[in-house]
Order: structure tokens, then C-alpha cells, then sequence
């Protein structure tokens, strides 16, 4: 595959610099990286020195579009730029018209990326593409049969039908409308950003839940749809999956099985890790233990591993790349993304910026991620190490160049 053009640097300083999430001493200013063309990899390729790392965008606006200053922060920031789905219905879609046509997402996804491209012509935009749920926000989506869904199973917070695997009719329109999409779209679009997967992934384990509409090889016959549309847009196509989820009871979701086939994952579930919200310190543990394990087994350039965090303050930020310093097979080539929600004023133009450009000193990992006490791991890099207590929400991030 091609490379794709990445966020270049128009001068690159290897700073050697010391974070601590408890306390950050260093405040982030905001740089804008211009763009280059950069060597081959599988996915994504390098944009920065060992010590930086690569931002990956994805965002909306609801009802309006992003604004032109939103556009050129966007166009000037991010490479790779996933467009979420029923962005600006109020531009692309019709108020009075019945769903998909309400937000018409695949004309707006396409409207928003040459507006991105016209700014700056080396960004790769990807368009949305839900892989377990029927939102009805494309407007191919005004194809789906009554047969092709199911009710969302008791107790899940998506209140939308589910896709039904076990129809072969489904699995060739959903390929379908994915390639059309991108292939359709002059050159706008670059490949796919594939949600949910860890959805159709229970849907292969839980068979209590799901038992009465025949399902099973769900992850097996993803996979084979995954295969087709790569097949159909090339090899230069980008394709993301959302995957390597953790459940409350300890069920693993879409890691492998899912990354294989599409060879560049985002870890979503990663951010919640270390917060109020997630389960267990000790099911967060496990759950980057799991990444970590599989991108030792895969590393760069064979897959790229995409992170993600919060982005409440720098604090937060910091305390997100921490947990993913951990477990990437390479920071010069590792990709992460930090924001509150998917709303263009949620975080994402907020992010400290000279951590993409600069880096925060630490090199390339020397080891694997090491348990080094209850609910704390460590690792070191080059210049460095990097730990994180799971347990109180803590992390240090301390490559002052010292190995």
C-alpha cells in the first residue's frame, strides 16, 4: 500500500521533556504541521521523529457544519480525518424528507471532505460506517429489508435495530453500499472508518441473548465482508476497526479477529481505563495487558494500532497517552486521538499539539509493559519510562533522557 500524505513537520526538534499527570510542570502550545508524502505501510505511515507521535481526527457537527475556521484547523492538523455519521443535515440533508434522507450522511461526508481537500489536498478523509447498528442516517440505507434487523437486545442503551448476520442478503448490500460510498465519491474519500464491531462480536458469544435468530460465525462472516470491500477498493484503501473491547465480565471482543482483517485498529474502550467509569482496575489491567500483548504479536509495520483518550484538561490527555505509551508497538508510527465526545467542540481542536510535533522525549519502547504493583504498570522507552496506576487514575510519563 502507499503511503498515505501524513502531518509533516516543518522543523522537528527531538525535546526531551518530563509530564507528570499528577502535576504537568510543561504547558502545550498549539502548533499547525504542514503536510508530506511519506514512505509505505500497511495503513499509515510515520510522520514524525521516535520522540512524537500521530493525530488522528474524527468529528461532527450537528445540525450545521464545521465552521471555516474549524475546517482550516482541521485541514492543517490531521492527515487521516474520519467524518462521523449525520454530520451537517442541516447543509446535505432534507428537514422534511423520512430517514436515511433527513441527514443524507454519505453526501455529507463526501461535501465535508473536499472541503477539507480543498484546504489542503493531502488529507485522507474516511466516511463512518456502523457495522452492528441501523441508525439510518445513509442514504442507502432506505434499502434495508425488515429482515435484515433485529431488536436491539434487553438492555442495551442502543435503542436502534440491530443487523441480523445470519442474512446473506444484508452482508452483500452492507459491502455494497460501503464501496459505492468511497468508490462513488471522486477521489474524496479514502477508505472506512467500521464501528461497533465488538457488537457483532458478542453476538457470537452471547448465544443466550441472541440464540433465537440463528446466529453465529458473525465475527467469521465480518471478516469475509471486511476482505470483500478491501478487495473491491484496493490496496491504498484505509480501513479502521473499533475494537479490542473488554466486558464487565471479562468477554473479549473484536481484537484479533477484527484487526486482522482490516489491519489498523482505533481502541476506543482504552480511554475509559483508570476512570470512575470503567468497570474494575483490575478488568482495566487486563484489558491493556490484551493490546499490549497483541501489538508485541503484530507490530508495526504489519498492523497499526490507533489510541484514544479524554480530553478534559492537559491532565487528562497526558493520563490517555500514558495507557497507550504502553501498549503500542511504536510511537513514531502510533496514532492517537483525545476528545470528551465526537462533536467538533469537544476536545478534539483542544489537544496539545506539540506532542504530535515534538513528542514528550521518550523514544521508542525498549520492553514490554511490566506489572509493577497492584494495579500499576511500567515501561520503559529509550529516554525513559512511563507508568500508569490503573487503580488511582495516575500516570508519569518521565523521559527527561535519562535511560
Amino acid at each position: 500500500m502507499k503511503s498515505l500524505p501524513v502531518a509533516g513537520l516543518e522543523a522537528q526538534k527531538a525535546a526531551r521533556v518530563a509530564f507528570t499527570h499528577d502535576n504537568p510542570s510543561s504547558k502545550l502550545a498549539h502548533h499547525s504541521p504542514k503536510n508530506d508524502m511519506l514512505r509505505t505501510c500497511l495503513i499509515l505511515g510515520a510522520i514524525s521523529p521516535a520522540f512524537a507521535i500521530n493525530a488522528y481526527g474524527h468529528a461532527y457537527s450537528r445540525p450545521l457544519d464545521f465552521s471555516p475556521q474549524q475546517y482550516q484547523e482541521i485541514a492543517s492538523r490531521f492527515s487521516v480525518f474520519t467524518v462521523e455519521k449525520a454530520h451537517a443535515a442541516s447543509v446535505y440533508g432534507n428537514a422534511s424528507a423520512l430517514p436515511p434522507f433527513k441527514t443524507n450522511s454519505i453526501a455529507s461526508t463526501i461535501g465535508t471532505a473536499r472541503k477539507i481537500k480543498a484546504i489542503n489536498a493531502s488529507v485522507k478523509v474516511l466516511m463512518y460506517w456502523n457495522a452492528a447498528l441501523h441508525f439510518n442516517f445513509y442514504e442507502c440505507e432506505s434499502q434495508v429489508q425488515p429482515s435484515w434487523v433485529m431488536p436491539s437486545p434487553p438492555g442495551s442503551r442502543m435503542k436502534v435495530p440491530f443487523y441480523n448476520y445470519s442474512v446473506p442478503e444484508f452482508r452483500e448490500w452492507w459491502v455494497k453500499c460501503a464501496v459505492d460510498a468511497i468508490s462513488n465519491s471522486s477521489g474524496a474519500l479514502s477508505g472506512l472508518f467500521l464501528d461497533a464491531t465488538p457488537k457483532v462480536a458478542e453476538q457470537d458469544h452471547n448465544t443466550e441473548l441472541y440464540a433465537q435468530h440463528l446466529l453465529s460465525n458473525n465475527m467469521d462472516n465480518w471478516g469475509s465482508m471486511v476482505d470483500q470491500i478491501r478487495k473491491a477498493l484496493g490496496p491504498d484503501a484505509i480501513i479502521i476497526d473499533n475494537g479490542f473491547f473488554r466486558t464487565g465480565s471479562g468477554q473479549k471482543l473484536a481484537g484479533d479477529d477484527a484487526w486482522s482483517h482490516t489491519t489498523c485498529s482505533y481502541t476506543e474502550s482504552m480511554s475509559g481505563v483508570g476512570t470512575p467509569s470503567y468497570s474494575s482496575p483490575a478488568n482495566g489491567m487486563a484489558l491493556l495487558l490484551w493490546v499490549a500483548n497483541a501489538s508485541q504479536a503484530h507490530p508495526y509495520p504489519n498492523r497499526v494500532l490507533i489510541g484514544h483518550g479524554g480530553m478534559e484538561d492537559t491532565t487528562a490527555f497526558m493520563f490517555g497517552l500514558a495507557k497507550y505509551l504502553l501498549v503500542t508497538s511504536t510511537v513514531a508510527n502510533g496514532w492517537f486521538l483525545a476528545n470528551d465526545g465526537y462533536g467538533i467542540t469537544d476536545g478534539i481542536l483542544d489537544q496539545p499539539m506539540r506532542v504530535y510535533e515534538q513528542g514528550v522525549g521518550c523514544g521508542e519502547p525498549t520492553e514490554m509493559v511490566r506489572v509493577v504493583g497492584e494495579y500499576v504498570l511500567r515501561r520503559a522507552f529509550e529516554f525513559g519510562n512511563v507508568t500508569v496506576d490503573v487503580g488511582k487514575g495516575t500516570a508519569t510519563i518521565d523521559c527527561s533522557g535519562q535511560k
